[in-house]
């Protein structure tokens, strides 16, 4: 029991080249990576408006069940 415990997979990562990547973020992200993470928040917030929408269309659709 005193020996090394087995490798885990962490989204295709072995734990310990998992820790070992975490030295690579410390950096300051480039500009390129900055406009990507801006686009793809505001994607994700525009799908979101749009689910709601459509959500409160259904829903008005479908309330008169009466």
């Amino acid at each position: 029991m005193a020996g090394r415990p087995a490798a885990v997979k962490v989204r295709g990562l072995t734990i310990g080249r998992f820790h070992g990547h975490g030295a690579a973020m410390s950096k300051p992200p480039s500009p390129a990576d900055l406009e990507r993470e801006r686009r793809l928040a505001e994607a994700l917030r525009a799908n979101l408006r749009k689910r709601k929408a459509r959500a409160r269309e259904e829903k008005a659709e479908s309330a008169p069940k009466d």
